[in-house]
């Protein structure tokens, strides 16, 4: 009989279906791995990455990136956007939220139904054998359209995401360079002034075999070498520290050789804080997420209203009668009929609890973006106090105050050897000296630091030229060129 070797073989189709499906289940335990199909699309960083994530793995070797001989801070800045693992995050979280817009855009999957044994219908046409139905729902329009907008917003808010955390690892890339500065600046100016302790070291024993000064001053001599001693080895660990840091935001390993930072001169840096808070207004990621929210609220609301109408839901439905049925007449006839049906948003306090939903994300976002201008231009302005004062700073110790220092610690060695001035006198001078040479290194790397924090904030780097300066008849003047 047709119907009964047509219910066999549906039965059977349906027991080998799900019986694949069982032995192909996603649930292996926890030995499950990774699996890549699509090699051509992943890149070495994400291979990479999943390789550290493949359980039971060691983690891949990590491959020192390829820097100048003498690398400066945007090298470093450079290497780091290519390399560190929160931007690939930030990255693949984009890449994975975009994927949402095509699965929240497609229709759902059709519905298809298959009844191929049981207590059939009796017809005139015959006994009902096989009943099989399909059907598929259709939203109404603009529903579709407006979940994908939605899903887009989510990777608008995610790109502004990404945005940030490249903002955040340039930032502290810049103050861990800064940072080594600092300490290899600082270990050198301590070196220049151990020399200089030297020559006076050398003063002293010539002035004690000839009588003319006591032991008293060889032990403080004493001491300030074994001070420095002190100091150097705070430094040291601070060069150690700092210089970790800047292998941890290039994904190295932290004890990986850094070269020392060469030498920088200061830069005058154009500072408008009109300029830089609209700066911060088009370019802040912070600020483009909130507005990104605000937008993705705007479509919710869209949708909470398109959820008062009604989807459609269209079907065939045909059934197999099978033609030796019990009544004469029976001719075996298949039957076959369309249907359609829709569902019925009669249930308006959850409809308007959605739609209050939005409305009230919006003003939530709208409150928030006001917070974030106002937090925005606080930043801005900080950084800016903070980078004018120790601009001004830098410039006075550079120009001024460590040339001066080291003038008056020259003079009061010479008059030390000629017994005109005293030897606490001499020390003094000598210690002020190194205290403003590392006030100004320390002022510099601050000033650096500062403008990272700016950077940051604005979402890009502040215009900067080279600080020339020079003196006339004993006054300092300064001018700026590009």
């Amino acid at each position: 009989m047709k119907n009964r070797r047509l219910s066999a073989c549906c039965a059977a189709a349906g027991v080998a279906w799900a019986l694949s499906a069982c032995s192909s289940g996603p649930l292996d335990g926890p030995a499950t791995r990774f699996v890549i199909h699509d090699l051509d699309q992943i890149t070495p960083a994400e291979l990479e990455a999943l390789q550290r994530a493949e359980p039971g793995e060691a983690p891949a070797a990590q491959t020192l990136p390829a820097l100048p001989e003498q690398p400066g801070v945007e090298d470093y800045v450079q290497s780091a956007l290519e390399r560190h693992p929160s931007i690939l995050a930030a990255e693949q979280r984009v890449l994975r939220l975009r994927e949402r817009i095509a699965q929240v855009t497609s229709l759902d999957d059709p519905m298809f139904t298959l009844s191929p044994v049981g207590e059939m219908a009796e017809t005139a046409a015959g006994q009902v054998g096989l009943m099989t139905g399909l059907s598929q729902r259709l939203p109404f329009p603009g529903k579709l359209e407006a979940r994908g907008r939605i899903a887009q917003q989510e990777v608008a808010i995610a790109q502004q995401d990404l945005q940030r955390v490249r903002l955040g690892v340039t930032a502290d890339t810049r103050r861990a360079y800064w940072n080594l500065y600092y300490a290899v600046r600082a270990i050198d100016a301590t070196e220049r002034s151990r020399s200089l302790l030297g020559l006076v070291r050398d003063a002293v024993g010539a002035k004690i075999r000839a009588g003319g000064a006591s032991q008293e001053a060889a032990g403080r001599l004493s001491v300030e070498l074994g001070n420095l001693e002190a100091e150097l080895i705070t430094l040291q660990q601070h060069r150690t520290s700092a210089a970790a840091m800047l292998n941890t935001q290039l994904d190295r390993p932290v004890d990986a050789p850094i070269p020392d930072p060469p030498p920088v001169e200061l830069a005058q840096l154009a500072l408008e804080i009109d300029a830089l808070l609209a700066a911060a207004e088009e370019s802040s990621p912070e600020i483009g997420a909130v507005r990104e929210r605000i937008a993705q609220f705007r479509e919710q609301r869209e949708q909470a209203r398109l959820g008062r109408y009604p989807d459609l839901t269209v079907g065939v439905t045909y059934n197999a009668v099978d033609d030796d049925g019990l009544s004469m007449l029976a001719n075996g006839q298949d039957q076959w009929w369309l249907s359609v049906g829709a569902n019925l948003p009669i249930w308006n306090s959850r409809l308007s609890a959605a739609e209050r939903e939005a409305t009230r994300g919006l003003i939530e976002t709208s409150a928030s973006l006001a917070g974030e201008r106002n937090r925005l231009a606080f930043r801005v302005r900080d950084a800016m106090a903070r980078i004018e004062a120790q601009q001004k700073q830098a410039l006075l110790l550079r120009d001024v105050i460590v040339p001066e220092a080291e003038r008056t610690v020259q003079a009061s060695l010479s008059g030390y050897r000629a017994g005109t001035v005293p030897f606490l006198n001499l020390m003094d001078n000598w210690r002020k000296t190194i205290n403003f040479q590392l006030m100004y290194e320390s002022s510099l790397a601050s000033l650096e630091r500062s403008v990272a924090e700016l950077e940051q904030a604005i979402g890009r780097d502040v215009p900067r030229k080279p600080l020339v300066t020079g003196s006339k008849d004993g006054e300092q003047a300064e001018e700026a060129q590009p």
